[in-house]
């Protein structure tokens, strides 16, 4: 990956490459069951693309990504519906992560991206759950403690795995 000052075919390069692994990860995990019976509970992995491109490509590569991620995964893993679930919890994940890596950047101490992403995966949980309420019933909010619960190791997981592949990248470059 390269930073925010490489030329614009170098960053379009980058931005197809994180937008294409987001695609594929989130393929590839709507194809596994729910880590949890009787909740609809996934880590998220395709999450890491946003957190790599929000630190080495900027908010607007990291938007980009994230909308194309939430409206063509689950179209391409067969659930058009679940696009407005994928939208509901990705926007507000990223309204939450944004500000955050903000703060990241001016004050390291105050926040890591691992923080970054457990916000993002709390936010996320909470957007699908509002779009369940919307759609089907406020009664979804029964699952409302156990998702937010595992949102945070989910977060945790996916912020590591983030950061280990932006420390890589760094190496390689």
């Amino acid at each position: 990956m390269a930073s925010r000052t490489e030329g614009g075919a170098g960053r379009l390069a980058r931005l197809g490459l994180l937008t294409a692994a987001a695609l594929l990860v989130s393929y590839l995990e709507g194809l596994l069951p729910p880590l949890f019976i009787g909740l609809p509970v996934k880590l998220g992995l395709a999450n890491a693309a946003v957190l790599v491109a929000l630190e080495l490509l900027g908010t607007k590569h990291a938007a980009l990504i994230q909308l194309t991620r939430c409206i063509l995964g689950p179209i391409i893993g067969g659930s058009p519906v679940g696009a407005l679930y994928s939208l509901a919890g990705g926007a507000l994940s990223f309204m939450a992560m944004a500000p955050l890596h903000a703060l990241k950047r001016k004050r390291p101490a105050a926040i890591s991206l691992i923080g970054v992403s457990v916000a993002g995966a709390f936010f996320h949980s909470l957007g699908q759950l509002i779009m369940g309420a919307a759609l089907v019933s406020p009664a979804v909010f029964a699952y409302f403690t156990p998702m937010e619960l595992l949102s945070v190791p989910a977060g945790l997981f996916v912020g590591v795995l983030a950061t280990l592949a932006i420390r890589v990248e760094k190496v390689v470059s």
